[in-house]
């Protein structure tokens, strides 16, 4: 890790940022699909396991990017309204890309929608949580990532910057003991204003996005969606949202099915149109980035009992292949925003939060940047009965306290600060 320190990006000057977004709505045609158009005769819904196929689109799933510059060095932010960023795709993007911008350039992101598009990983795990793996799906998402890139650094005009935060309780519990529990609560916000020209704003916030369950066959944002369109009736030109620690937190709020998405989605867009307007934008930036290469232990999945799980030869065979595993970082001006491939816990980001919060700067913790480690909770609930910790907590009760050791070096680096 130390190795990929003296290789980051650090540049200060005058701010470039360029949007765009691109609806993923895969279309349903019973006869002749082109999966080049989107068009599939069976997609499953990826958060539902393998049995749920969608039938239609209840609101439209998209893809969002902002790509900013400081002096010729550039960095991508992508957001889906998906459940992750699947591998396959990030490395059919990359692949595309290749000679242009580079993989490490891009913080990948997902809304984390249950009622998005699945069949985009292989093996027992990826099919077991969304359906039979379909190559067709991820060459199609991989293109319209691609573009989607390429529109948005083709659209960079001078811009300024500002980010906040504000605290929305009401909206968030800690799903796995309840009011007891340590809570994330931030809604942290980030914002880009081109020079006489458009606003893109981003949003991260840690509640899980499971409004939608399975009575629900049609593709939906959940919650996230109601928060981007919401937005974007009051002004806002492009809004984003990236899940935050939603390791260990659930949505709170009122009413049954989608009016409780719509409840969430417009509350917390309420929410940051407090902060948005009372934003200061920044023209001049110091941007540094940095990516590195995070090593796992073995496999600690499937469990049998406290003292067995399935070995780590014979897990690894119901997995999907991983390749290099990235941990990425971004500090412009007073935020740092970490990106991270794995659903940590919010009582974890607390703790990496307040101490960034006292040393000055507003942080962004997000999940699914393109490779996928499970839940990551604190070791003290790895043996209690929750789903977080025994179905989804694959590498063994040491791991969290491994990975928030290095989100807090990287945070170090990106700071010029010892949290």
């Amino acid at each position: 890790m130390d190795s990929s320190f003296l290789k980051k990006i650090e540049e200060n000057g005058p701010l470039l940022a360029g949007f765009a977004k691109v609806n993923i709505s895969p279309k349903y045609v019973a006869e002749a699909p082109d999966a080049s158009n989107g068009e599939f005769n069976a997609i499953r819904m990826a958060g539902y396991g393998d049995g749920q196929i969608a039938t239609g689109v209840h609101d439209s799933l998209f893809a969002k990017a902002i790509a900013l510059e400081v002096n010729g060095k550039e960095v991508i932010f992508l957001s889906a309204d998906m459940v992750v960023i699947p591998e396959l795709v990030v490395q059919k993007v990359a692949s595309n890309l290749e000679g242009t911008i580079s993989r490490k350039q891009i913080l990948f992101g997902a809304t984390h929608t249950h009622a998005s598009i699945g069949n985009c990983i292989p093996k027992f795990v990826g099919e077991s949580f969304s359906g039979e793996y379909q190559p067709e799906v991820v060459a199609w998402l991989g293109e319209k990532f691609t573009q989607l890139i390429l529109t948005a650094r083709k659209d960079k005009k001078l811009a300024t910057f500002a980010s906040d935060y504000i605290r929305v309780p009401n909206l968030i519990r800690n799903r796995i003991i309840g009011e007891t529990g340590r809570l994330n609560d931030k809604l942290n916000l980030v914002s880009f204003q081109q020079n006489k020209g458009k606003k893109a704003v981003i949003g991260i916030f840690g509640a899980h996005a499971t409004t939608i369950a399975t009575w629900n066959d049609k593709f939906s944002g959940d919650y996230p969606g109601y928060f981007q369109r919401s937005l974007e009736s009051k002004g806002v030109d492009l809004a984003l949202f990236f899940a935050g620690t939603v390791g260990s937190h659930s949505n709170k709020g009122k009413g049954e099915k989608f009016e409780k998405s719509k409840y969430i989605g417009e509350t917390l867009a309420d929410s940051a149109a407090v902060v948005i307007n009372k934003m200061e934008y920044d023209s001049v930036v110091q941007m540094t980035a940095i990516t590195t290469e995070i090593e796992i232990p073995e496999l600690q999945a499937f469990y049998i009992s406290d003292r067995l799980r399935v070995a780590p030869w014979a897990a690894s065979k119901l997995m999907a292949d991983m390749q290099t595993i990235y941990l990425q970082g971004v500090k412009i001006n007073d935020l740092v925003w970490l990106a991270m491939p794995y659903e940590l816990s919010g009582e974890y980001g607390i703790d990496l939060k307040n101490a960034l919060e006292v040393a000055g700067f507003n942080s962004s913790l997000t999940s699914f940047n393109g490779q996928y480690l499970g839940y990551i909770v604190p070791q003290k609930y790895y043996y209690f009965d929750t789903y977080e910790a025994r179905l989804m907590g694959w590498y063994g009760p040491s791991m969290g306290d491994y990975l928030m050791e290095l989100n807090f070096k990287l945070a170090n680096e990106l700071t010029d600060k010892r949290l």
